[in-house]
């Protein structure tokens, strides 16, 4: 059994064992057909309901009208249909659930994931509906699929045709808000918790007893997720900077996060050993550099010069001392009164007594 779309012959995939029923999957107005076409399986999308932009979105992949279906009540139409490529593979949400009790796996895959977000966020256009189940993962990387809800260059608000799905949407993602930054938010929050689950497990129960993925943009924005704030401790704790910064763009009042591409994009440049970075004061945060060039970026709460080859920083309420290649080197915690090292010896006052902080990386209680 086959049929035409345009000049392409089609070849249904039926179920194994089954050949009565063929392979699909329904979502909310699309149901999605395995077939082959010219030697390759690819997927048929067909549309339940009219989506005036299928043509801007998908070019000659669209093929208006060409399918007649019928509903259970005897109703006949010509739906739309799309014929896209196809991936093997599983979807990231599936991996993530895979992989949580597998800390450098699930940190590979979040670095992964940081790198396809860093392609993506380097086009003209914007995928509208980025979420971890619209993200397959396969042999040769992760692949997008369902680009309903796209931006392209030259779409207006009214080219919104669907707003995405609402879980991994900043809350003003909608029909009045439309352009090439849509998908700054869910890229920031599918970055903050994957890396939050390679750190700490306990995350992954979120996943499993929540209709987000961890985070709600609602309670994040206003700043009252505390599935949040813990991640964001832990970040400061381990003395991660980067993510850090990014989870914090969760609390933005607005969809667009111009920040984010340097946050994933953070690299820090090769140090001579000889060299000692110099404190440098930028857009309300502290790095340090060499030759007037950020190698190790401003992102720091608060800084000292480098002293007995550290130096010491904050993020957030926690300090830690750096090495010259802005490595953690020593945690100290939570507390005030801590200066740099002088003599390899420094304290922090904290709420429960004074502790002596040695540059071998020890810390003893004295008060």
């Amino acid at each position: 059994m086959s049929r035409t779309l345009g000049s392409r012959q089609i070849y249904p995939i039926f179920e194994a064992g089954n050949s009565d029923k063929l392979c699909c999957s329904i979502g909310n107005s699309v149901i999605v057909f395995e077939v082959m076409c010219e030697g390759r399986k690819m997927a048929m999308r067909v549309y339940m309901r009219q989506h005036h932009n299928l043509r801007a979105i998908y070019g000659d992949r669209y093929y208006p009208k060409e399918l007649l279906v019928n509903s259970s009540d005897r109703k006949y139409g010509l739906a739309d249909v799309v014929l896209c490529d196809w991936y093997e593979g599983v979807s990231l949400q599936s991996k993530i659930e895979e992989l949580y009790n597998k800390p450098l796996k699930m940190a590979a895959l979040s670095q992964m994931f940081e790198e396809f977000a860093i392609s993506l966020l380097n086009e003209r256009w914007a995928h509208g509906d980025l979420k971890p189940e619209n993200i397959i993962l396969s042999n040769d990387g992760l692949h997008l699929i369902d680009f309903d809800a796209m931006y392209r260059e030259g779409f207006t608000i009214d080219d919104c045709v669907e707003i995405g799905t609402r879980q991994f949407q900043h809350p003003l993602r909608d029909r009045a808000y439309f352009g090439r930054d849509i998908d700054d938010y869910p890229i920031a929050l599918i970055t903050t918790v994957l890396a939050a689950i390679a750190l700490d497990r306990s995350f992954s129960k979120e996943i499993e007893n929540n209709d987000y993925l961890v985070i709600s943009p609602h309670l994040a924005i206003e700043d009252k997720d505390e599935r949040l704030h813990r991640i964001e401790e832990l970040f400061a704790e381990r003395g991660d900077v980067r993510h850090y910064r990014i989870a914090k763009l969760l609390h933005s009042p607005i969809p667009a996060l111009p920040q984010l591409k340097n946050l994933l994009d953070m690299k820090r440049e090769d140090i001579a050993p000889s060299a000692t970075p110099t404190l440098e004061y930028y857009n309300g945060y502290w790095g340090f550099t060499i030759g007037g060039r950020f190698v190790i970026p401003p992102y720091y709460d608060l800084a000292f010069e480098f002293s007995e080859g550290v130096a010491l920083v904050k993020v957030g309420e926690i300090w830690h001392f750096i090495d010259a290649t802005g490595k953690v080197v020593i945690t100290c915690g939570r507390g005030v009164g801590i200066k740099p090292f002088k003599n390899g010896v420094t304290s922090i006052e904290k709420e429960d007594g004074v502790y002596k902080v040695y540059r071998d990386g020890r810390i003893d209680k004295i008060l």
